[in-house]
This record gives C-alpha cells, sequence and structure tokens, in this order.
C-alpha cells in the first residue's frame, strides 16, 4: 500500500514539474552589441542559449545582463571604444509546442 501511494505522489511531481516546465519560454539565438562609432564601428555577436523566463520581459532581462558582462570581457580584451547603449537581440524560443522569434533593441547601459 505504501509503495503504491509513494508511486502515485512521484508520478504526480513528475507530471506538475513536467507542466511547469512547458510554461517556461526556453530561448537561444544571439546578442549583436556595437563596439566603437563610425568608421572604426566593430559589431559583436554574442552567441545566448539556454535562457530561460516566464515572460519575453524577463527574458529580455536576461539578455541585458549577459550583453553587460559579455561586453565587459570583450573591452578588456580589445579596448576599441565604448559599447553604444543599445544591443539587438535575435531570440528563437519555444513554449511547449510553441515557437517565438523575438527581434528587439534593449538598452544594454
Amino acid at each position: 500500500m505504501k509503495a503504491a501511494l509513494l508511486l502515485l505522489a512521484s508520478l504526480l511531481l513528475l507530471t506538475v514539474a513536467g507542466t511547469t516546465c512547458a510554461e517556461e519560454l526556453i530561448c537561444r539565438g544571439n546578442i549583436i552589441s556595437t563596439q566603437g562609432e563610425g568608421i572604426v564601428a566593430h559589431k559583436h555577436r554574442f552567441e545566448v542559449s539556454g535562457v530561460t523566463g516566464g515572460d519575453i520581459q524577463a527574458v529580455l532581462e536576461q539578455c541585458r545582463k549577459i550583453a553587460l558582462e559579455r561586453q565587459a570581457r570583450a573591452a578588456r580584451k580589445n579596448p576599441g571604444g565604448n559599447f553604444t547603449p543599445f544591443s539587438d537581440v535575435e531570440l528563437q524560443c519555444s513554449k511547449g509546442e510553441e515557437k517565438i522569434e523575438i527581434r528587439r533593441r534593449v538598452q544594454a547601459r
């Protein structure tokens, strides 16, 4: 009897865990940031994968933080000027069976 109840409880937990994961956006794609201005401008393409969030705003906020981290690392390697305050985000996301493509400009600074 106890084994049957434990099995039933574990199946319920797996079902609940599976439905909560299906409601999260799971995204991958690129963040494109520009360093410098004019002729000497250099575009950096930062690949991101496994970015998750409850909605698009949460995913974009994570991308903003990732952009800041990667810009700082790129600026240390190549001090060729400041990064522009905005970055382009291109993501392919899935939420359960639904596929979403996100193209936004986020303010990284």
